[in-house]
């Protein structure tokens, strides 16, 4: 038995060594090494804080184990870091732990690549209310019926720390009256605000029209320009855009009446009948225009007034949710003024994790 197994024992020997080396090689085959890049997982911050666009959304490792795991899991893999090393401005921060491994599965960072940049930036936000400023009078015979600024108001967006030194009301320059004798426009650039704030929606001026009429005190049909369109009703929670802020109203008076009595007796409005959803978060029953009737009233000083017509008698509105609605927000069930505090400071929803 002995001398048949060492006959031609070289050659067995050899077939051993081969067998060996050959499963050696197998296994090792199976085993993956690979660098990857894996997605970093926001954590979720408090206080307004929001994680800005430009921020890091990658981070890469190198990935071992065997092949079919490597294969398998690595789609699902995650970096999270720590939301106590997160602050406001330019953050250099180290990945805390792995998410969406299995054992078996080796995770470890790349030299020279260990941390990852997040830019963290305040979603809270101001409106500031826009005054402007009247400087003279009109000509004689002429009177200055009504104003409007467009936009109302802007909201700003940042960090709070930051809110002191721009207020709550913002003055325009002086607009002069003098030797104006019809309805007139005039643009400002918005003010410059400091670093860490900016406006919402990249507004870059603000127009504001003024309502110049005839102060005329004899009886008969005229016509008023500029008479406010005011929303009834408005959800507290939604802001409403009219696709005219204004409308004419043509009259016939059977008395002498000045202008500014009956600019002042009239009041135009229509009803905002939208509501918002805070379980869905959505405006019900869309958020796509609407056409509204304009109603007009009178005061009791306008008895001897009869109004003719209104235009445009039909305005179109578009309902938007209010920018300082949060997660939290809630709809108001019995409809509100549509006024809110312009001093109030509350945070912007938070955008979705890319």
């Amino acid at each position: 038995m002995i001398k048949a197994l060492l006959n031609n024992w070289q050659a067995k020997l050899g077939s051993v060594i081969l067998a060996t080396l050959f499963y050696i090689n197998l296994q090792n085959s199976k085993i993956l090494v690979r660098e990857v890049n894996i997605k970093i997982e926001y954590p979720k911050l408090s206080g307004g804080l929001i994680i800005a666009k430009g921020s890091d959304t990658t981070f890469p490792v190198k990935v071992e184990g065997v092949r079919d795991y490597v294969n398998f899991y690595t789609p699902s893999l995650k970096a999270y870091i720590s939301p106590t090393d997160l602050h406001p401005g330019e953050n250099i921060v180290n990945v805390v732990r792995f998410g969406g491994t299995t054992p078996g599965l080796r995770i470890s960072k790349i030299p020279g690549k260990e941390k990852v940049r997040i830019i963290v930036e305040s979603n809270v936000s101001r409106t500031l209310v826009l005054e402007p400023k009247f400087q003279g009078d009109p000509p004689k015979d002429y009177i200055k019926s009504s104003h409007f600024v467009s936009p109302t108001s802007l909201v700003v967006v940042g960090n709070p720390s930051e809110f002191d030194k721009v207020g709550r009301l913002v003055s325009l320059p002086s607009i002069s009256l003098k030797d104006k004798t019809k309805t007139f426009t005039q643009k400002f650039k918005v003010p410059d605000l400091p670093a860490g704030l900016r406006f919402r929606d990249n507004i870059k001026e603000v127009s504001v029209t003024v309502n110049i009429v005839a102060d005329s005190s004899t009886p008969g049909e005229s016509i008023v320009l500029g008479v406010p369109v005011k929303c009834q009703t408005l959800d507290k929670n939604l802001e409403a855009e009219f696709s005219e802020q204004e409308v004419s109203v043509k009259l016939q008076s059977r008395t002498p009446l000045r202008s500014i009595q009956i600019i002042k007796g009239l009041s135009a409005s229509v009803v905002c009948s939208h509501k918002y959803d805070p379980k869905t978060k959505k405006i019900l029953p869309d958020g796509k225009p609407v056409v509204a009737k304009v109603r007009l009233e009178k005061a009791p000083s306008l008895k001897s007034v009869e109004i003719q017509g209104v235009f445009p008698d039909r305005i179109s509105i578009l309902y938007r949710v209010r920018p300082d609605i949060g997660s939290g927000g809630t709809g108001s069930e019995d409809g509100g003024d549509g006024n809110s505090d312009p001093g109030s400071e509350e945070p912007l929803p938070e955008p979705e994790e890319e």
